[in-house]
């Protein structure tokens, strides 16, 4: 009898542990809605749990198991999502995307090409369908949604070059039957990994033109800008994670290399290679406020790993590191709005990069959202939906009317 009340004490106990773990949202202050935050966390928990497990025993890897959790979430879309849309699923170049045109509307309207976020490895237009549909709707705007090939499947530049292959059609094609949109007045959007494509492609148009058209404007929500210093304040700085994820992981499904956690220390830079990129990634463009435990990056005098360095190398790539090019790039590139938000480890290269276009007379508006967290816009719609991304994609959608 006393060993079987021990043992339903242990089980309790561990049962009482997990829920908790489930339930806690460390660093969370200032976030509103939190108690629906945390209740929308549970699930990818306890999916990225799995995933771990999964990979652990040699079943499935961590990304794999993540990207079947998004496909079956996204069956419980809301139907409001879509409402006075016209939703298509078609191909471009072989490249499948989503195009999203307001009903009634056959003029040739402005468009958004949209590469979705998602850490190179998951999401697609169905987890980004309440974005591109309420840009859509609340912009009037066509959306052009970009289901790129994810990795590991297909690492390292295959989505890159799909979003590159959509977003050249469009601007060479766009007038067509099929897209009816105006080649004058494109812009190329994204969220997160998404951001970094839109950024890199942008780069690529300017560098490679593809005739008279170029993309007019960039719309970059919370991107992911550099990989050169991984102890920027807002690396070191804890704050709220709704989907935690770790740059070694990611990196490491992304360019099929292995890249261990030692980055976070910046031990996959040189020398050399910290006294040539520093000048891109300038911390005095961060504002002074978040600058407090580390005013002055702190790794520059340590040498890194040189088997690391190796491997990590296309890291420093503009092809994934844009924020790592010349002034004279950035004075190219069209005006630009920036999302950031202050639970982020993202937020202080958005904070560099605005500053850099600034200096070099790029039109740029940078709207931060302090109390809001990385992925916060995608919870739109149902139960799952927050009052600050409602007010966010609303901030969007003025700029988008005002200069598209």
């Amino acid at each position: 009898m006393a060993r079987t009340t021990q043992r339903i004490a242990i089980i309790g106990a561990i049962v009482a542990s997990f829920i908790g773990y489930l339930y806690q949202a460390p660093h969370s202050e200032g976030i509103a809605q939190m108690n629906r935050v945390r209740i929308l966390g549970i699930p990818i928990k306890i999916a990225c749990l799995i995933g771990k497990v999964a990979e652990l025993f040699g079943i499935s890897s961590e990304a794999v198991v993540i990207q079947k959790f998004c496909k079956i979430v996204r069956q419980l879309k809301d139907k409001q999502e879509d409402a006075g849309l016209q939703i298509e699923d078609t191909l471009i170049e072989n490249v499948p995307v989503r195009i999203v045109r307001p009903l009634n509307n056959n003029d040739n309207l402005p468009a958004i090409v949209f590469f979705h976020g998602g850490a190179f490895y998951m999401g697609s237009v169905d987890t980004h369908n309440g974005i591109t549909s309420a840009l859509a709707r609340l912009a009037n705007v066509v959306v052009i949604s970009v289901n790129y090939r994810l990795s590991p499947q297909h690492p390292f530049p295959a989505g890159l070059d799909d979003c590159y292959t959509v977003a050249k059609y469009v601007l060479k094609h766009g007038d067509s039957k099929k897209l009816r949109i105006d080649r004058n007045r494109v812009a190329l959007a994204g969220d997160s990994a998404g951001g970094n494509m839109a950024t890199v492609n942008t780069m690529r148009f300017i560098t490679h033109p593809v005739g008279q058209y170029s993309p007019r404007l960039q719309i970059l929500i919370y991107p992911l800008l550099q990989l050169f210093d991984l102890m920027l304040p807002s690396y070191v700085h804890q704050h709220y994670e709704f989907f935690s994820y770790s740059v070694d992981y990611t990196m490491s499904v992304y360019l099929n290399e292995k890249i261990d956690a030692s980055i976070y220390a910046n031990n996959h830079t040189s020398l050399k290679q910290k006294r040539h990129y520093r000048k891109y990634v300038d911390w005095s463009l961060i504002p002074s406020k978040y600058r407090t435990l580390y005013k002055n990056p702190i790794t520059d005098d340590k040498e890194g790993d040189p088997s690391l360095i190796k491997k990590a190398k296309k890291l420093l790539s503009p092809e994934i590191s844009p924020l790592l090019v010349e002034d004279e790039l950035l004075a190219k590139l069209p005006p630009i709005y920036i999302l950031s938000v202050g639970h982020d480890r993202l937020r202080d290269e958005a904070f560099i990069y605005e500053g850099r276009l600034k200096h070099v007379g790029v039109p740029v508006v940078h709207n931060h959202y302090e109390h809001a967290f990385h992925g916060s816009l995608s919870l739109l719609y149902g139960p799952s939906g927050l009052d600050i991304a409602h007010v966010m994609i609303g901030d969007i959608a003025k700029y988008v009317k005002k200069n598209l």
